[in-house]
This record gives C-alpha cells, structure tokens and sequence, in this order.
C-alpha cells in the first residue's frame, strides 16, 4: 500500500483509538469513533471503483488492518469493509452505513466461534449459512461483558432480513479468521514495542532490564513470532476477491496462535506484575490477543485441517504441499 493511503490512516487512528478510547469501548459505545471512519471513505476501500469504492485488492489493505490491530480499534472497520465489498459484488449493496459484523454459521446456525465479536456500536451482522449471506440486525443492547472485558453481539432474530445473496460456502469464515490473524499481528507488535521499552527503561540490580542475557533471548523470540504473525497476516489476505481459502486461513492462524502464546508470556513476564494491572496498557493488549486466540477456531482445529489436507498429499514433499496449498 501507498504511504499516501496508509500514513493519513494510521494518524486517524491515532486521534481516534488511544487507549482511553479502548477503555471506554469496554463499558460505552463512542459513536465518534465510527463517524470518523465512516468520513474517511476507507471502509469502501475494498469495494469496487464501478461501485463508488477504491477498488483496492485485499493484499493492499493488509497494512490498515494490521494498524487496527496495533491501536486495539473499538469498531468492526475490517468486517465492514468486506461485508460492503462482498454484497456490492453480488449487486446486494449493503444498506445502512453503520458497522457490520461477520457471522459465519454452521449448518445448524451455531456462529462458528468460540465467543461472539464483540459488538461495539455495530447495528447490523451479515450472517452465512451454507451458500447464503443474509444481513440481519442485532439486539440494541449487548451481552454483560466478558472475562476479556468485551460486550459481545446478539443476532436479533425478530428484525427480519435486510439483504440476501448467495455466497460461496465458509467465504465469510475464512474471512474472519483472516481479519482475526491481522489483528492477533497489530496488537503483538505493540505489545513487543511495550515490552522494548520497559526493558529499557526499567532496572534491577543496578542494571537496565535490557542488559540482561536472558531478557534478550526472550525478546528476540517475541520478535521473531510477532515477525511471522505479520506475514501470516500478508498470506491469509493474498489473494484477490472474494477473499482467503480454507487453508490461507488455517494455515495463519495457527502461525498466530502460537506468536500469540509466546508473545503474552513473554511480555508479561518481563513486566511482572505491572502488567497485569488495569491501568497499564499492556493488560489491554494481551486481553484483546487471547480473546482472538479463542475466536473463530483454535490453532488446535486449524492444524487438524492442514494436518488432514498435508496426508491426503503424503507421496510428496511438505513444499509441494504449500505450494500446492497456495492454488486451492
């Protein structure tokens, strides 16, 4: 992406979603937020230039969702973005201009993740069974918040249908994994410029943090995950639309989820107990990251279906699978 799109985007952010903002999307819904966005015209990013939008391939707005990430965005922009472009595609224009969530079901209903996307000020969830999009409305109030401190979302099944389409089987799942896996990039880059700094600033036994043998090893290891986080992110939004396949998705969330484990542990045990406290931003940090660890399918699942496609080619080598991966 240009730094002409990326640098005005990322400085919107930062006027927007400063951890005060994060922390007052936990118990309030700032509508500014969205507004804001809304005016910037990139939610249209992915939608089509015959269709009023930017006409940007997926590839180009990995960048804007991985700054989402990293400033903890209190609004669904990236599931909004997609939901807009998708819809527009199938000439089913979105038709409300507030945010909209992503809701991939199974074939009995069952919103395929382990918690719900939290709600913040979204009205509307486009929600996927089988071959067929459908925008539905949710509830004006949300659930109770969670353990993670996030307010999540509730289909509102008297509102009625907005908009249907049809859409190819599991697309808005591989899309929200993929979202999911920008974000779980974002967050842990911050969360390693969080770890940086108090190393550095911080001493014990007369000597920075940072001097330490052991503190740098484990740095290093956060770098080199938080490193492979963002080029899973890169992978899982590679190709053109509609979007991500199965094993584009699988495959970065898996990549994500163990940068993710490793990353948490190894911030907070360089923080020590600090951390752990509301007022520091790190907690934000690492609150949001394993709360994405647990949506929308674990690396446990992902690497049940890489492991099975990886067997079905057992006759070849591990690169003729990926490359082979990459042509699904």
């Amino acid at each position: 992406m240009e730094p002409g799109l990326l640098d005005p985007f990322i400085r919107l952010l930062g006027q927007v979603s400063t951890p005060a903002a994060v922390r007052r999307s936990e118990t309030e819904n700032d509508s500014a937020v969205w507004a804001a966005l809304a005016a910037s015209g990139f939610v249209d990013a992915l939608v089509a230039e015959a269709d009023g939008g930017f006409g940007l391939a997926p590839s180009e707005i990995v960048p804007l969702l991985i700054a989402c990430g990293s400033h903890l965005l209190p609004a669904a922009f990236g599931e909004t973005m997609v939901a807009r472009a998708l819809a527009a595609a199938a000439r089913a224009p979105i038709p409300v201009e507030t945010q909209v969530l992503l809701w991939p079901t199974d074939s009995a209903g069952r919103l395929r993740s382990l918690l719900p996307p939290p709600k913040f000020g979204a009205t509307h969830a486009l929600v996927q069974q089988g071959g067929k999009a459908t925008l539905y409305a949710l509830t004006k109030d949300a659930a109770p918040p969670d353990g993670f401190g996030q307010a999540a979302a509730m289909i509102d099944e008297a509102g009625g249908e907005r908009v249907a389409f049809d859409l190819a089987e599991d697309r808005l799942h591989h899309w929200c994994v993929a979202l999911t896996v920008a974000s779980m990039a974002g967050a842990l880059a911050r969360a390693l410029d969080l770890t940086l700094r108090h190393v550095n600033d911080r001493e014990q036994f007369g000597r920075k943090l940072a001097n330490f043998q052991a503190i740098q090893q484990q740095v290093s290891v956060f770098a080199e995950h938080v490193a492979v986080a963002t080029a899973a992110a890169h992978l899982a939004i590679s190709r053109p639309m509609p979007g991500p396949s199965a094993m584009d998705a699988a495959i970065a969330k898996s990549v994500a989820d163990e940068a993710a484990t490793v990353g948490c542990a190894v911030a907070h045990a360089a923080h020590g107990a600090i951390g752990i406290t509301a007022e520091h931003d790190l907690a934000l940090y690492t609150r949001r990251i394993k709360r994405w660890q647990a949506s929308f399918g674990s690396a446990a699942s992902h690497a049940k279906l890489i492991g099975s496609k990886r067997l079905d080619m057992a006759c070849t080598t591990s690169v003729d699978f990926l490359r082979a991966a990459r042509q699904i």
